[in-house]
């Protein structure tokens, strides 16, 4: 069993262990707390009894989010077969997240649009400025 050393005094120091783990690369920016929230509403129990777009909808709904619509992924993003949009504030020009199911349907995470995906998310604005003219 690995045995971990208490961290040195001081705000700088950082535990020691003996298991060799060590970060390659940058680390991810952190993500909002909205989508981390959207992330932890997700359940994979839900995809695979109610489908990938009941399952988003409800985890928006949960955050007080709206779910706007999923489509296939079309290669728009590596490895994921669906990506749904939810707009998970309307201020500032509204805020949105993109829930994206795994090639193999088995796994599901929140992200923010990229320079791929950030034609969604132009999309996504013009329905929501539709949807609150009606």
């Amino acid at each position: 069993m690995p045995v971990s050393t208490p961290p040195a005094s001081g705000p700088s120091a950082a535990p020691v262990s003996d298991t060799g783990f060590e970060f390659d690369g940058e680390s991810p920016a952190p993500m909002q707390l909205d989508l981390v929230e959207l992330d932890l509403a997700l359940d994979l129990n839900d995809i695979a009894e109610h489908g990938f777009g009941q399952a988003v909808r409800q985890a928006a709904r949960t955050v007080g989010g709206e779910f706007l619509f999923d489509l296939p992924a079309s290669g728009l993003i590596e490895n994921a077969q669906r990506i749904a949009l939810v707009c998970l504030s309307r201020d500032n020009g509204g805020r949105f997240g993109l829930v994206l199911l795994s090639a193999d349907g088995d796994r599901v995470r929140t992200v923010e649009a990229d320079e791929d995906t950030m034609g969604l998310v132009h999309f996504a604005r013009a329905f929501v400025a539709v949807l609150e003219k009606l």
